[in-house]
C-alpha cells in the first residue's frame, strides 16, 4: 500500500509543473483584462485635459475660469483613479476557472490536476481511478491556454454598444 501513496505523491509535481506555465499566463491575462479599465478611464480624463489644453481653452477662459476647469479637471483625473484601489492580482482558482473556460473541454482539466484525491489513498481501485482521471486532464492540459485579454471596453461605451451590440 505504501507503493501506491509514493506513485501518487511523485505524479503530483509533474502536473503541477506542467500546469504552472499555462496557470501563470491565464493570471497574468486575468490580471491586465481587470486593469485596463481603470487604466482607460485614467487614460481618457488625461486626454480630455490635453484636448482641451491643445485647443488653446485656458487662452480663452478669465482666471477664475481656469481655477474651476482645473479643478474640474482633478476631480475627474481622482475619480478616473479610484477604481485602481479595487483591482486584485488574480488567485490560482481564477487562474484554473479560466484555463478551463478556454479550452472548452469537459471535466474541467486544469482544475483536476490541482485537486487532491477525497477518499483514503489506501483504496486501490480509488486510487487507479484518480490516476486515469489525471492522466486524462494531463493530456487535455496540452490543449490548455490562457487566451488573449479581453477587457470588453465596448461593454462600457454606450455608443458603441449601441450601435454593435
Amino acid at each position: 500500500m505504501s507503493e501506491v501513496d509514493n506513485s501518487d505523491s511523485a505524479a503530483a509535481p509533474p502536473a503541477a509543473k506542467a500546469l504552472e506555465p499555462a496557470l501563470r499566463r491565464a493570471r497574468w491575462t486575468t490580471f491586465w483584462e481587470r486593469l485596463w479599465p481603470p487604466l482607460a478611464s485614467i487614460a481618457t480624463a488625461v486626454g480630455i485635459f490635453l484636448a482641451a489644453s491643445w485647443l488653446g481653452i485656458w487662452l480663452w477662459l478669465p482666471p477664475i475660469g481656469r481655477a474651476i476647469a482645473l479643478c474640474g479637471f482633478l476631480v475627474l483625473t481622482i475619480a478616473a483613479t479610484l477604481p485602481l484601489i479595487w483591482v486584485r492580482f488574480p488567485s490560482r482558482y481564477d487562474g484554473l476557472r479560466r484555463l478551463d473556460r478556454n479550452a472548452g473541454l469537459p471535466h474541467r482539466p486544469a482544475t483536476a490536476i490541482g485537486d487532491e484525491l477525497a477518499t483514503p489513498k489506501s483504496d486501490p481501485g480509488s486510487t487507479a481511478l484518480w490516476r486515469a482521471h489525471v492522466e486524462r486532464a494531463l493530456l487535455a492540459a496540452r490543449a490548455l491556454k490562457a487566451g488573449r485579454p479581453a477587457p470588453r471596453l465596448d461593454l462600457r461605451d454606450p455608443i458603441a454598444c449601441a450601435r454593435w451590440c
